[in-house]
């Protein structure tokens, strides 16, 4: 049959063989205006397979029928079967019309092809379609989906009286060719020539918009909107909607959302996302809740939120609900729902459940072993994440991204791994990530946590204009915990001469490394500027912090005053910070009262009786020492044994 055997011939740009096509004389008479009708019907409905039926049952076809099946092709994204389509109509004689031609340019811009535009181009020419509106519209449109944005706007210049349908394709154009200030400035060009836009031209407008930022240009176009009256089409709600979500202003995105009258299933899924961007993960159900009340059928993108909305509760209950929603909903195989089920398995600590979906997936892609990775890091099991990495680079995965650089860094830094970092670090270099922040941030964390200081600065100096705030506490922090608490406060310094404001925890890495170098009187300077200047509210650790900075410099009358005013809503890492500085300085009686508080607010804790113990032992009480231990070891308290690693496995990640 005749489309069988443009389905087998070569794949040709308008360069034409003979074929032959033989004829059933004992074929029925088909009436060919409602044979094109069923057929243009057929690849409306994405019935490809009956349109294919039925264009080879027409015994007399024409330049109708060839144009529909061309056009049908192309609108369903069977972009070569429109080209060779094209080709067998050609070689059957016909001449194309105007629309057998958008049906091959829509084809061209599918399959971004230049070449192919060109030579669309020529033919418009050749049969005299160059002055059709329509056909010029789509060629401007396949040019500039071909990245050729020169071209296409030389041929929208070229039209005379374009119609609103070419305006918003040339605009589309600038902004599908990444041009979005240009396009934004040819939008009110056209305004101001007096075109009224339609819902189609701002959606196009609102996607420039987004792209470059400007919260004031969003504004004005949302007014626009609204003056325009288009504010009742739900499509152009839901793009103002996913506007001010990706300007992450969740007050004006909940007023949006509350006055869409009709709301589609996109309009409850995009409202969704962004609590869960934001992780107010009990919001985003419910207004999951609210979405199934209004009778709205729930889609793959709607289960996805929902998966991220549990995966921050880490509520392993409701999360092992949803997975056997998607299996009893046949979605199984769908890959972004598994990839997305190991992430939440992972961050509600079932590793298993996590681990057997992963091995269940046939056709891994890099996200899923990212999320298999990832979970391995977030749950503390380093060495089994690295051990994953590697069957990932066996199995000749295509690549890395950023996200897994990151995770398997973090990995390495855990361990301790200095060699495999310096690996992944020349991987990076490798894969294009060199200039990545997340990464070169990562790499200060991991150098700095194998004791490598010096690599660690090495990273954040050659970072320049890429350092943010992360950066700063990362360094600062690793200098610290290394022991160089004199050049963290330099860093620190540094970072509020250069302009960056100190965040939260800016304060707990320098308060943490005065505090391990002895620089008591510059640690209490920093804590009042983090209250006084910078309004930031300690928390438990600052304060913990504190306490220890105090305690370890004999001041624990101070730290004993500062714990015990603190007493109400902290935690009890402020006393144990209290306890260690007893134990330095061999005060037994604060020590006591310490440890008391610390078993008291953590019963389950070992550690403060081990302190205790020590202090006892210190000043020479030794069967106090010697009891305190034995009755630990009645009540079955097991103090958490200290772990040595030695790194004598040499791994290659190239």
């Amino acid at each position: 049959m005749l489309l069988s055997k443009i389905k087998r011939s070569p794949f040709i740009y308008f360069q034409f063989n003979k074929c032959f096509i033989s004829y059933k004389p004992q074929a029925p008479c088909i009436d060919p205006y409602n044979s094109s009708k069923l057929l243009s019907n057929h690849f409306k409905s994405g019935k490809i397979k009956e349109a294919e039926n039925l264009f080879d049952e027409i015994p007399e076809k024409n330049v109708v029928s060839w144009s529909i099946v061309i056009h049908g092709y192309s609108i369903n994204g069977f972009h070569e079967k429109s080209v060779k389509a094209f080709s067998h109509m050609m070689l059957s004689g016909f001449l194309p019309n105007s629309f057998t031609m958008v049906g091959v340019l829509v084809a061209a811009a599918g399959l971004q092809n230049l070449e192919l535009a060109r030579s669309s181009h020529g033919l418009m020419v050749k049969f005299g379609l160059e002055s059709d509106v329509i056909v010029g519209t789509a060629m401007l449109d396949a040019y500039a989906k071909c990245g050729n944005i020169i071209y296409s706007y030389k041929l929208f210049e070229g039209l005379k009286n374009p119609y609103l349908v070419s305006c918003n394709a040339i605009v589309a154009g600038f902004i599908n060719n990444k041009l979005f200030q240009q396009a934004v400035l040819l939008f009110n060009f056209f305004r101001g020539s007096g075109l009224v836009p339609n819902a189609v031209t701002m959606l196009t407008v609102i996607r420039g918009c987004v792209a470059l930022g400007s919260r004031a240009l969003c504004e004005l176009i949302h007014g626009l909107t609204i003056k325009l009256g288009l504010i009742l089409d739900v499509s152009v709600n839901n793009s103002v909607l996913d506007m001010y979500s990706c300007l992450m202003d969740l007050d004006a995105a909940i007023q949006i959302f509350r006055e869409i009258e009709c709301k589609d299933v996109i309009s409850w899924t995009r409202m969704m996302g962004l609590f869960v961007d934001f992780e107010y993960a009990g919001d985003a159900l419910k207004i999951f809740r609210e979405m199934r009340k209004s009778r709205i059928i729930c889609d793959t993108v709607a289960l996805l939120n929902l998966i991220s909305a549990n995966a921050i509760l880490g509520d392993l209950k409701r999360g092992k609900q949803l997975h056997a929603q998607v299996v009893l909903g046949g979605l199984q195989s769908e890959l972004r729902l598994s990839n997305s089920i190991i992430a939440m398995y992972s961050k509600c600590g079932d590793l298993d459940s996590s681990r057997s979906v992963f091995n269940q997936i046939t056709e891994k892609s890099l996200v899923s072993w990212t999320a298999i990775i990832s979970g391995y890091v977030q749950n503390g099991c380093a060495r089994e994440a690295l051990n994953q990495f590697i069957k990932m680079r066996q199995e000749k995965t295509d690549s890395v991204d950023s996200i897994t650089l990151v995770s398997i860094l973090t990995a390495s830094g855990e361990l301790a791994a200095l060699e495999i970092c310096l690996q992944l670090h020349c991987l990076a270099f490798e894969a294009g990530f060199p200039r990545y922040r997340s990464v070169q941030n990562c790499l200060i964390s991991s150098y700095s946590k194998c004791g490598n200081v010096d690599l660690a600065y090495i990273v954040f100096e050659e970072m320049g204009f890429l350092r943010d705030v992360v950066s700063w506490n990362t360094i600062i922090y690793g200098y610290g915990v290394n022991g160089h608490g004199e050049t963290a406060l330099a860093l620190y310094h540094k970072m509020t001469e250069t302009g960056e404001v100190p965040d939260s925890s800016t304060y707990l890495s320098i308060l943490n490394a005065c505090s391990h170098a002895g620089l008591t009187n510059d640690g209490l300077v920093i804590f009042n500027q983090m209250i006084e200047e910078n309004k930031v509210k300690p928390s438990q650790e600052h304060y913990g912090c504190v306490v220890d900075l105090l305690a370890r410099a004999g001041c624990l009358s101070d730290a004993s005053g500062l714990a015990g005013k603190l007493l109400e809503g902290m935690g009890p890492n402020i006393w144990r910070a209290l306890l260690g500085g007893c134990v330095l300085h061999g005060n037994v009686e604060l020590a006591e009262l310490a440890a008391k508080k610390v078993s008291k607010l953590d019963p389950g804790e070992s550690g403060q009786v081990v302190l205790l113990s020590n202090a006892y032992a210190s000043v020479g009480r030794f069967q106090d020492a010697e009891a305190l231990r034995s009755g630990s070891q009645k009540k079955v308290i097991i103090k958490i044994p200290g772990i040595s690693f030695l790194n004598s496995t040499s791994r290659d990640f190239g």
